[in-house]
């Protein structure tokens, strides 16, 4: 009897694990309305296969993705005028695991709406005006594997009080910001880091190895 009931466990799980087709192509079909490109990636959860790439997005982009709740990925090259108003949008796609900004204007208010993206995996962030404050409100973000700090010069040792919270973090980003060797070790809570870039950064090469040394599984750092 109990090897029927794991069974029975087993196959609800399975079908549970089905992609839903007719809400991919409706989620297809509302990212080709707000203009941008659609695919599916089997690399994102069953229940939002569909990424979604964007040459330039608003708050009307990501509002128009509300019902869309198969995108798991939104890639937006220029998302400079996307206010905090476009990213509260994103809470409603309760699968999203990836979001992707080439380029934007992020404020506090910003931040907090992005943070309001419970389960995202991959954080791309880089070149948006940054700040520690701005920085704060990513710390709600539990989940996060990767994440891309890049170009945002006015990022600090103090920010990484922020970063330090986030212990799923298995890639992290902090090219061209003003991090120091002070920064570079509140780090070492991430023991699960794997690759790590502090390029053109205020790192010097002895703290970079000396943190090499105390981090059992990062395998790579730029500097």
């Amino acid at each position: 009897m109990r090897s029927c009931f794991v069974l029975a466990l087993a196959c609800c799980a399975a079908a549970r694990a089905q992609p839903d087709e007719s809400a991919e192509k409706a989620a297809i079909a509302a990212v080709e309305r707000a203009g941008g490109k659609a695919a599916l990636d089997d690399k994102l959860p069953a229940a939002a296969r569909v990424s979604a790439k964007f040459d330039r997005a608003t708050d009307a982009t990501f509002a128009a993705l509300k019902k869309a709740t198969a995108v798991g990925a939104i890639d937006a090259f220029d998302a400079t005028l996307c206010t905090e108003k476009g990213f509260a949008a994103l809470k409603e796609l309760p699968h999203l695991h990836k979001l992707m900004l080439g380029k934007s204007r992020l404020s506090l208010a910003s931040t907090k709406a992005i943070a309001e993206c419970g389960q995202l995996r991959t954080l791309y962030v880089a070149r948006s005006g940054l700040t520690d404050a701005e920085l704060a409100p990513l710390k709600k973000l539990v989940f996060l594997e990767a994440l891309d700090l890049g170009e945002n010069p006015q990022l600090t040792d103090k920010g990484m009080a922020t970063v330090k919270e986030l212990e799923r973090l298995r890639a992290l980003e902090l090219g061209r910001t003003a991090i120091t060797d002070k920064g570079l070790f509140e780090l070492q809570g991430l023991d699960g880091l794997r690759k790590l870039s502090v390029f053109e950064t205020k790192v010097t090469e002895a703290a970079a190895a000396k943190f090499v040394d105390a981090m059992p599984n990062l395998r790579t750092i730029k500097r």
